[in-house]
């Protein structure tokens, strides 16, 4: 039953990530509305075939498809758009950006050495 609520809430998660209607996501997942919405209901126990088939259309391991929480799917999903943004950028910019998140976490142990995290 977990591994039910896992696909539906990571798929809902997507969904809503990617701002899609049901049609269209049913689309995009080459899947009909109806089954989506069982998938999302957790009404549906789909085949591995079809798990497979969805985590392909998404271009995700189908085992995050089963294994993730929402919010663990709602946490990758954002880091995949940063990772997507900090591609883009020139690598000055990106050596400027990761020198700022080494400083970034350079204070957050800081304070949490100092016991203020």
């Amino acid at each position: 039953m977990a591994l039910q609520k896992n696909l539906a809430d990571s798929m809902a998660a997507i969904r809503t990530e990617r701002k899609k209607s049901l049609s269209e996501f049913a689309e995009e997942l080459s899947i009909s509305r109806s089954s989506l919405q069982d998938i999302l209901k957790g009404k549906s126990n789909p085949t591995l075939s079809t798990v497979e088939l969805i985590a392909k259309q998404l271009e995700v391991d189908p085992l995050m498809l089963l294994s993730c929480s929402k919010s663990e799917m709602h946490a990758t999903v954002y880091l995949a758009h940063l990772l997507d943004w900090f591609q883009q950028l020139s690598i000055e910019q990106q050596q400027e950006f990761a020198a700022a998140v080494d400083t970034l976490f350079a204070i957050l142990i800081g304070h949490k050495k100092e016991g203020k995290l």
